[in-house]
């Protein structure tokens, strides 16, 4: 059957089952491990076979770099079984290569092993072509170079799960760099939901144009399904399924049935008979996805394809569905915001909760839909959803106003003498202080925090006003300079009358021989004209005084003596 289909794509100029990379437009998501300059594989439009081709340079830091071949290599390759994986290699310097114990240059990883290959001859500087049997008497080793040769099972439960193929591109110690050109892992399974590629999605997947409406079939009309196994069945599924979204086929192909277990957001297409992959694609062709939410949301959909053969799951294809119906952003409006409210979420006033993915213009710094009053200006808004592709967009208009409160008294402080009277801002109704007064004008005579609430026309205000009093002229305080304690309830007792708060005191009197008879620490605190043995003498006493009061709203301190005279 093979030659048949070899000798039939002669004729017909066909594709043979491969899974190929020519590199004639990109590097086809081709990369670089081991000690690679990067990871990317570079791409170079023209020098290949022919066209462009990818390569790797050499970051000379230690160890052996490879290309790593991408996502279409892997998975199930039960189908390369005995075909070929040819490609063309090319390296920059062939002075002073390494021969013995060479890693392999070619190894396929798959189910926790891998195949090693070894070719005869290493890549020159011009074009080195490769053909590679996939079988297990090519040559091909396991885990090593020098490793056992594997068994047909083995070789073949390898290729059932590909999970990296990988070519090595350093032969020398020392910097170089090398190509790669015309990969092909021939298979007798190809499946590509897009066969030119002309949708712009990698590998075999396939991407819509943008969609204004979200109904769309889910392969390109160019979509390839080569087998030459028996296929079982194919299932198209849609992933992050919600509850508006469903499949449906249209008529098939009379050898495929609808599976009775496929469900609005997965179909199962089912071989009844003898049906060929030409019938699966016509099946598949049919197939279209929709969204039957009003209306249905701004996004991408994923969906995937998969193949069942006689070898099991051929891997996963996936569909990219770029859907943009045309929005509403909402209608216009206008509100006004209070300066000192919190920040305001814009979204309610475009229809209540606008489609989502817009954005705000001019930009709100506060967040991306919330107004804030002390940060953003007064203006116009615009919520803008882009349109996309061919698709419209739509833009609502808000208009914001700020408005700013009465400006109050600022915090204040007097002198004890002066008067102050604080008085409603104007704008301001249906005021009250913090008190439960009513009065427009309030005279202040005590320090305190006095505030007011009311409102304005559209917003409510509040704010309080802190009044502190300080001395500004120094304490007129007074001594007594005689007293007579005969408990004749006059003039018996004497202390020092200062009329000012005060933060601290000493008062000391001394005896003539200029012994502490008596001290207080409270200018209220009075002296009985006693001694501490209980003694009272006539005469003159000593005083000294120090205490620390306040002026102009800073501690002052007052220094002061004299004399007392004790008479009887």
């Amino acid at each position: 059957m093979r030659f048949l289909l070899l000798y039939a794509c002669m004729a017909l100029a066909c594709t043979l089952p491969a899974q190929s990379s020519t590199f004639d437009t990109n590097n086809e998501n081709w990369g670089a491990e081991g000690d690679p300059a990067s990871t990317i594989a570079g791409w170079a439009p023209t020098g290949g076979l022919p066209g462009g081709h990818i390569r790797v340079a050499d970051a000379a830091t230690g160890g052996i770099w490879y290309f790593t071949a991408p996502a279409k290599f892997r998975g199930n390759k039960c189908g390369a079984y005995d075909r070929w994986l040819r490609y063309d290699q090319f390296t920059s310097d062939t002075l002073n290569q390494i021969f013995s114990s060479d890693p392999g240059d070619v190894e396929i990883w798959g189910n926790g092993s891998k195949l090693i290959f070894d070719n005869a001859q290493n890549p020159g500087l011009a074009w080195t072509h490769y053909d590679i049997l996939l079988r297990e008497d090519a040559g091909w080793r396991l885990e090593s170079s020098s490793g056992a040769v594997p068994t047909e099972a083995e070789f073949r439960a390898i290729l059932s799960n590909v999970t990296k193929i990988r070519f090595k591109g350093e032969y020398r110690p020392a910097a170089d760099f090398g190509g790669l050109d015309n990969v092909m892992l021939e298979n007798d399974f190809l499946f590509d939901l897009d066969g030119d590629d002309s949708s712009g999605a990698v590998g075999e997947d396939f991407r819509s144009d943008t969609l204004c409406t979200a109904n769309s079939r889910v392969a390109d009309t160019d979509a390839l399904l080569v087998s030459e196994r028996p296929i079982d069945s194919m299932v198209v599924r849609i992933l992050g399924l919600t509850g508006t979204e469903q499949l449906s086929a249209g008529a098939l192909p009379p050898q495929i049935t609808l599976s009775s277990t496929s469900s609005p957001g997965r179909l199962v297409l089912v071989n009844n008979g003898n049906a060929s992959a030409a019938d699966f694609i016509q099946a598949l062709l049919s197939v279209v996805y929709q969204d039957m939410a009003m209306p249905p949301e701004r996004g991408e959909r994923l969906l995937g394809v998969q193949v069942f053969t006689d070898c099991g799951d051929m891997g996963i294809r996936f569909v990219y569905l770029p859907i943009f119906p045309t929005p509403n952003a909402g209608p216009d409006a206008d509100t006004i915001v209070c300066a000192n409210s919190q920040p305001l979420d814009l979204r309610p006033l475009v229809n209540g909760a606008p489609v989502p993915g817009g954005y705000w213009e001019p930009m709100l710094i506060g967040n991306y839909s919330l107004f804030d009053p002390q940060r953003d200006e007064s203006g116009l808004y615009q919520y803008i959803l882009a349109g996309a592709g061919q698709c419209p967009g739509d833009t609502a208009l808000v208009q914001v106003e700020v408005e700013q409160l009465p400006v109050w008294q600022a915090d204040t402080t007097l002198c004890y003498q002066d008067t102050f009277t604080l008085t409603v801002p104007p704008g301001l109704e249906n005021w009250q202080w913090a008190d439960g007064g009513h009065q427009r004008d309030r005279d202040i005579d005590f320090p305190g925090v006095y505030g007011l609430t009311g409102n304005t026309e559209n917003c409510l205000f509040s704010d309080s006003v802190q009044i502190d009093f300080y001395t500004c002229e120094p304490c007129q305080w007074y001594a007594p300079n005689v007293f007579s304690p005969n408990d004749d309830g006059h003039n018996d007792r004497w202390h020092l009358f200062i009329p000012c708060l005060w933060q601290r005191y000493r008062l000391e009197v001394f005896d003539r021989w200029g012994s502490l008879i008596f001290a207080a620490d409270d200018p209220e605190r009075e002296w009985d004209g006693y001694d501490k043995r209980g003694t009272s003498v006539p005469g003159v006493y000593i005083w000294r005084l120090e205490w620390v009061g306040e002026l102009l709203g800073v501690p002052y301190t007052y220094r002061a003596s004299g004399d007392v005279t004790i008479v009887r």
